[in-house]
């Protein structure tokens, strides 16, 4: 019932004036907003070109009437990736640190509907459903198992320089495409927010929660019935995560003189982690678990050139989190002090993005340097280390819808272990490049989608890598990896951006 009604409700959306135009393409997980064409979350710009950073939807297109007014969208984000690993196996992800290459990520898709309306006063509202898909599809598991997941499901409403929303969102600013990570913002909670902008600064804040069904945060047990027969699941642990979240931007415009389209954004980020103290049962022991209170917080900036032309760009991104904060909020830590909380735990991180393109050439890099340190109080642990990759990525446009991109990268991690081998820190390291032709409907760019193309990718392994996986793993045996296949990407009409 639940897949019909919702195969109904897409199917009502693009009968009722789906994709209409004005709007912009925001892709969620996977396909990042262009940090060059920066926008408030008040008074949206209209995109000049396609990107996989993409710019907010434009509300102006929608005008203010005694009335209400308004339209439904569709959108959506995918990329679906089939390779084999030339050994008779299909291909897979061969990264050792936390943000790697997407060469070879998972397939994944979203699917937006979302209403658009527009009141009088100058009022323009806008709710979202996002249904995101993830794999194994029907294809590789012979089950029809509903793999989806409600991303999305809130409302806004703005008028003039204010915004206000609520509901369930995934809340995040730039990301770096090549690593297909958010190193600044990126939040994923139910929860609320308010925006105001001051003509090129804009105010953000947002407060939400999050909790997993995890032992440390959730836990039910059967209790017996007073007045009847059996028992019934009582909730004795329910330890959800707080999050607050504070974002000041600025732009600063036409750099090069009155009439240039280059400029700066200039953002201040800040965090903070709740959650509260809470008793687990052990009903083996017939004993209780006390769970202290945790916390943490994070600071971070951001700096963009953006030249306006082709998607041309660089960025820097600079965080520090302390406690609870390093962890991300749909991750629970992995070490904790002997107080049983997150206390001591820090990380911090640097990191550059960026895309330059002039005739029929283009390259685009990403990379960051991550130092690390879990609430452990021991010295030695694998929840201590250093990691850091660098991946960079030409490409040559034959034609207008031809292309071919090749990528090289380097990524390591030393941990704050000792390699008997060496005698010194344990340290994995891994080298990569690829090629990937394509070919692409809606032109050059580098953020031009859709895009269907081969990809192959050669990945070399330290003797260190592999010894991180488990000894009847086929990638502790080998040191070399290989990567052939198809890969298809598009996004269009998505709203994942505030």
């Amino acid at each position: 019932m639940f897949r019909t009604r919702v195969v109904t409700a897409f199917a009502f959306a693009l009968v009722t004036g789906a994709s209409a135009p004005g709007l912009a393409d925001e892709p969620p997980n996977g396909g990042p907003r262009r940090p060059e064409q920066p926008t408030s979350t008040t008074t949206p710009a209209t995109p000049a070109t396609r990107s996989d950073e993409h710019s907010a939807p434009n509300n102006a297109a929608i005008a203010p009437t005694a009335t209400p007014s308004g339209r439904f969208e569709f959108g959506s984000y995918g990329r679906v990736n089939v390779a084999s690993d030339l050994r008779g196996r299909t291909g897979r992800d061969a990264d050792i640190v936390a943000h790697g290459s997407r060469v070879d990520d998972d397939s994944y898709a979203e699917l937006e509907l979302r209403r658009e309306d527009a009141f009088s006063d100058g009022i323009r509202t806008r709710i979202v459903t996002t249904l995101a898909l993830f794999p194994p599809f029907f294809h590789f598991s012979g089950v029809a198992s509903d793999r989806l997941a409600v991303r999305q499901l809130y409302a806004q409403a703005s008028q003039g320089d204010w915004t206000l929303w609520g509901g369930a969102r995934m809340y995040r600013g730039d990301d770096i495409y090549l690593l297909n990570w958010w190193p600044l913002d990126n939040q994923n909670t139910v929860g609320g927010g308010v925006a105001k902008a001051f003509g090129e600064t804009s105010v953000a804040l947002h407060a939400g929660m999050q909790r997993l069904d995890l032992p440390s945060q959730f836990q039910q047990i059967p209790s017996p019935t007073p007045y009847s027969i059996g028992a019934a699941n009582v909730t004795v642990l329910d330890r959800p995560r707080t999050v607050e979240t504070a974002k000041v931007t600025h732009l600063m415009r036409g750099l090069s003189g009155a009439t240039a389209s280059d400029g700066l954004k200039l953002a201040l980020y800040g965090e903070a982690h709740q959650m509260a103290a809470g008793v687990r049962r052990d009903v083996a022991l017939q004993s209780q678990i006390p769970l202290p209170q945790d916390d943490g917080w994070l600071i971070g900036s951001q700096v963009v050139y953006f030249t306006g032309v082709r998607d041309t760009y660089a960025a820097f991104f600079f965080r520090h989190a302390r406690g609870l904060a390093i962890h991300d909020p749909l991750a629970s830590p992995t070490t904790l002090a002997n107080d049983k909380t997150s206390r001591g735990a820090h990380e911090t991180l640097f990191a550059l993005a960026g895309n330059f393109e002039e005739r029929s050439f283009g390259i685009q890099w990403g990379s960051y340097l991550r130092f690390l340190r879990g609430a452990t109080e021991s010295g030695t642990s694998l929840d201590r280390y250093d990691e850091g990759i660098v991946v960079v990525r030409p490409q040559w446009y034959v034609t207008d819808h031809v292309g071919i991109a090749v990528e090289g990268s380097y990524q390591a991690r030393r941990y704050g272990l000792l390699d008997v081998a060496t005698d010194g820190p344990l340290s994995a390291s891994v080298v990569r490049g690829a090629i990937l032709p394509y070919f692409s409907p809606a032109g050059r760019g580098a953020f031009a989608r859709p895009r269907l193309g081969l990809v192959y990718a050669a990945s070399s392994r330290s003797d260190t890598a592999r010894t991180l996986y488990p000894r009847d793993d086929p990638f502790a045996w080998r040191s070399s990896e290989h990567y052939l296949g198809l890969a298809v990407e598009w996004w269009f009409n998505m709203s994942s951006y505030p």
